[in-house]
């Protein structure tokens, strides 16, 4: 990984967990960007790998020696592992449960914020806002009274289904991998799509960018929530039919917490920028400070499972390589 994020992975807790069972050949950005790291790689069996690294897929077995790649970070798409992976000739680990954490705790934020009316109450104290007129004016909703739409229940969607059950909010899910005993003993609702957002006041996406999940979301769905409504999307743009979201934002009918765009940085010129119901952050759902670290720990913990041949705590199964996000 580049100098940058190791930075912020292997803090001196990380680097200590990892000297303790190996020692780790480390590459510079000079390296990195060449492709000289390569050669150092010859005969290396595992790598630590995270964002923004380049790939390496003809050093992975059976061509080449590298059994294991622990990923510290998420996604693990663009390191081109998925061949081998599938041909069983190389196993993979992800942080992917340390960042759904972040992300789980940042949508349930948002929900909340939205909900009382946080961001107008605090604007209206630092204005001129008279106290009795605000208190009147931004009177919020509850969120035990409110239906809570899922779309996706894998790792962020089912820690954000945890989240909110002390609130007793009615939770409903779109997953087409979810059964209806599986629904039952989540204490979940299973819908389809056109349901979920006609009958949701929340609805929150965290299903995978996938060919067969791109513009999921269409026009006819956006318009079926009920006025006032907040879509929240902290998993990816492209879930979305082009578009739509911006044309129902404009009419100023629904909200919606946006965490991630199809151009990253978003533009000056993005309309998403004018518009005042629309809460916007740059695609940091998933980073804190304490991520970082567990994100650098669970790769490290896993390498080490991996030469002491225990079970790993976080693999992707070579059965789930198809549907990687």
């Amino acid at each position: 990984m580049t100098e940058e994020v190791r930075s912020l992975i292997f803090t001196q807790e990380v680097e200590k967990a990892l000297s303790a069972f190996a020692q780790p050949v480390i590459f510079s950005d000079d390296d990195l960007a060449s492709g000289e790291f390569t050669k150092a790689l010859q005969g290396i069996t595992a790598v630590i790998t995270g964002w923004r690294c380049p790939t390496f897929p003809q050093l992975l077995a059976p061509q080449g020696d590298i059994e294991f790649v622990s990923h510290a970070a998420g996604s693990v798409k663009f390191l081109e592992v998925e061949k081998a992976l599938v041909g069983g000739h190389i196993r993979v680990s992800h942080s992917a449960p340390e960042i759904a954490l972040a992300v789980a705790e940042f949508t349930l934020t948002q929900i909340l914020a939205h909900l009382r009316l946080h961001r107008q109450q605090d604007d209206g104290l630092h204005g001129t806002m008279d106290w009795a007129e605000m208190r009147k004016a931004y009177l919020g909703h509850l969120l035990a009274a409110q239906n809570v739409g899922l779309v996706g229940l894998g790792y962020v969607g089912r820690l954000v289904l945890e989240r909110l059950r002390p609130f007793g909010c009615t939770v409903s899910v779109y997953d087409p991998f979810i059964s209806a005993q599986e629904a039952e003993r989540l204490g979940v609702t299973l819908l389809e799509l056109d349901e979920l957002f006609a009958n949701c006041s929340v609805v929150s996406l965290h299903a995978a960018n996938l060919p067969a999940t791109e513009g999921m979301i269409k026009r006819e769905h956006l318009s079926a929530m009920a006025d006032g409504g907040l879509l929240v999307n902290t998993a990816r743009a492209g879930l979305l039919e082009p578009g739509a979201l911006v044309e129902e934002l404009q009419r100023g009918r629904i909200f919606a917490a946006i965490d991630t765009f199809d151009v990253e940085p978003l533009p000056a010129s993005d309309p998403l920028r004018q518009m005042s119901n629309v809460y916007l952050s740059p695609h940091c759902a998933g980073h804190t400070r304490e991520s970082y670290v567990r994100q650098g720990l669970a790769a490290i913990e896993d390498v080490r499972r991996f030469f002491a041949g225990e079970p790993l705590k976080q693999e992707i199964r070579r059965e789930k390589a198809a549907a990687l996000a």
